[in-house]
């Protein structure tokens, strides 16, 4: 048996949801050439299908650092930083790693007679790239991203959701809204496109147009998609107050000292006071003069003005009161702790994460 026959046995067996039998190609795999690219990139999607995630990251990371120049294995590790750990902070260097070589020409090592596979190979990186970019707050290198991708498949209607999400983090409703019509043209049951076009209509304000549209992603890809979680004005600032007595007692005493304010979205021009824009998906704001710190000094004797937190977004977030209580008090927290200059490292040292 060849190795291309192997490999082939193997992924046929898996994409059937027969893992002994994948195991078994996949030894065979091993013993033909331990060290292939393909051959870790298997290992670690049988690690995957086994659901030994943070096994195959693992394998992952320990692929790469034996075969730096593949692409193939590079792309996957950060695939894998983004959907187990959502870690952008780790991927996104492979990513920008990746878009760096194949600007310089360089060809993934991509297996298969499929003339088709480098430049799929290559759209894959740049969509994963303008999400990262787009996690990071970085919607202007995300736009970029999603302009390769198009440019290189424009008849893709991923390609299409992510060049909208990328104009909707930009504040461009209407470009990201002709986007998402786009896409919908190529791929009527694109349920990313449908959930991007309830986000802008949120946004807008158009609430029951926003529903339907969550609820037809829902619909198509119940996997991936819920429809939002739906609570009242009241019921909110009682989930907000439950919240804050769970937040620390450092924490709660501060915020004792600003307004906490609760509106559905953020005004388009409050957020474009930033170059770039924040989101108009954005579930926090913080308003007022940022502390000056001086080196030594204590951010928590600091006070900012007020707080708003963008209800209809923290439920699009969410799928039951128990995800919009977490996600309330996370919001409070982080938005806090980022207004004062401390980040995720200096929240958790102050047990605050």
């Amino acid at each position: 048996m060849s190795l291309a026959d192997a490999i082939d046995e193997a992924y046929e067996a898996l994409y059937g949801d027969r893992l002994p039998a994948a195991m078994e190609a996949l030894a065979r795999a091993q013993r033909i050439d331990p060290e292939h690219p393909e051959v870790r990139l298997l290992a670690i999607e049988v690690l995957e299908a086994g659901d030994e995630a943070e096994e195959a990251v693992v394998a992952a990371e320990q692929a790469v650092a034996a075969l730096p120049k593949s692409m193939l294995l590079r792309l996957k590790l950060a695939t894998l930083l983004l959907d187990v750990y959502d870690d952008v902070a780790s991927a996104r260097p492979h990513l920008e790693e990746l878009a760096r070589r194949l600007d310089k020409g360089e060809e993934p090592d991509v297996g298969g007679d499929d003339a088709a596979a480098p430049r799929d190979f290559a759209v894959e990186v740049w969509l994963t790239l303008a999400d990262a970019r787009g996690s990071d707050h970085d919607p202007k290198g995300a736009l970029t991203a999603a302009e390769r991708a198009v440019k290189l498949v424009p008849d893709d209607a991923a390609a299409r959701v992510a060049l909208g999400s990328a104009r909707f983090d930009l504040c461009e409703l209407d470009e990201a809204e002709r986007c998402v019509a786009q896409a919908i043209d190529r791929d009527p049951r694109s349920a990313d496109a449908y959930w991007l076009r309830g986000r802008i209509q949120t946004v807008r304000g158009d609430h029951a147009a926003a529903d339907k549209a969550f609820a037809r992603a829902a619909q198509i890809d119940p996997v991936r998609f819920a429809v939002p979680v739906r609570v009242g004005e009241d019921a909110f600032a009682a989930l907000m107050e439950e919240s804050l007595e769970e937040l620390p007692p450092q924490v709660r005493d501060y915020l004792k000292n600003i307004a906490l304010v609760v509106e559905d979205v953020p005004e388009l021009a409050q957020v474009q006071k930033n170059d770039p824009p924040l989101s108009p998906g954005s579930l926090g704001l913080f308003e007022g003069t940022p502390p000056a710190l001086a080196p030594g000094d204590d951010p928590w004797s600091h006070f900012p003005t007020r707080i708003t937190l963008f209800r209809r977004n923290i439920e699009i977030s969410c799928v039951d009161q128990d995800e919009l209580r977490d996600l309330v008090s996370s919001t409070l927290l982080h938005e806090v702790g980022h207004y004062l200059g401390l980040d995720e490292e200096d929240l958790d040292e102050r047990g605050l994460a």
